[in-house]
């Protein structure tokens, strides 16, 4: 399946402004299912500086910086992927070796959760024992059972008890959810943006976020608590972290007392 992504971002400002570095995240990811045939990235204004780069966490980005001062901002990103099927349960795990080392301690950052949370957890996870893909598949299954999907556009996560409570959330909502969860289970755990592929859903999901569990002797494991099910072909990631707010497709900051305004626009074209 080969598909195409477009992918606009605007900042206007209410004045001009003197921006900082800006790291844009927009190029695909490795996976073993995913051929990058084409990428393209244009900003406007022209930067004086684009430098394609790589982050402590092997995310691709772009490096980009202004020598004057702005009053807007496009970042416009266009590429085409062709993927391959895959079964998603292609793997085993495999004994764990001693305890989790030191390249693992962020993945399984924990924040509190309340007590109804975890007893809740506690329920849904003890019936899998120590099969480790019964339990995400239990735990994926249940809260997208279990919670209703809304579309957010503002940038913040809802705290995961307030998810939890609320039984509704976006993507990375969930997600953030599910993440601290397994780390409360001592599972390491990171957030995944992308963009997922499915022409049944309405607009707003093209844009999308997921889990990846790190399993002995597999790796990251992709698993989405929106559909409840292990990642698959039609998932095309962009950025992974162990904070959400490292994944955002446009990072930087400016100097200045101007507001800002967002647009942006996504769109994917099986071709």
């Amino acid at each position: 399946m080969r598909i195409k992504v477009k992918h606009l971002t605007q900042y206007i400002y209410s004045k001009e402004v003197v921006l900082q570095p800006h790291h844009l995240y927009f190029c695909p990811s490795h996976r073993n299912y995913l051929n990058l045939e084409s990428f393209d990235i244009q900003v406007n204004p022209h930067a004086s500086g684009l430098s394609f780069r790589t982050d402590i966490e092997s995310n691709a980005f772009h490096q980009c910086w202004f020598n004057d001062p702005i009053k807007e901002l496009t970042v416009v990103a266009e590429f085409i992927v062709e993927t391959q099927p895959i079964n998603p349960f292609d793997f085993i795990v495999e004994e764990p070796v001693g305890d989790p080392t030191p390249i693992q301690t962020p993945y399984l950052q924990q924040q509190s959760l309340s007590s109804n949370l975890s007893d809740w957890l506690n329920d849904v996870v003890s019936p899998a024992g120590n099969n480790m893909v019964t339990l995400l598949t239990f735990l994926a299954s249940e809260i997208h059972e279990n919670w209703e999907h809304t579309i957010r556009y503002e940038p913040t996560i809802m705290p995961p008890d307030e998810c939890f409570s609320s039984k509704k959330g976006s993507c990375r909502d969930l997600s953030w959810m599910m993440i601290q969860m397994l780390r409360s289970i001592n599972i390491p755990a990171r957030f995944v943006s992308g963009y997922g592929y499915n022409p049944n859903l309405g607009e707003g999901h093209e844009l999308h976020a997921w889990v990846e569990v790190l399993l002995p002797g597999a790796g990251w494991i992709g698993v989405d608590p929106n559909s409840g099910l292990l990642a698959t072909d039609r998932y095309i990631p962009v950025a992974a972290s162990y904070l959400p707010r490292n994944t955002f497709p446009i990072q930087g900051s400016y100097f200045g007392d101007a507001s800002s305004e967002l647009k942006f626009e996504v769109t994917l074209e099986q071709l």
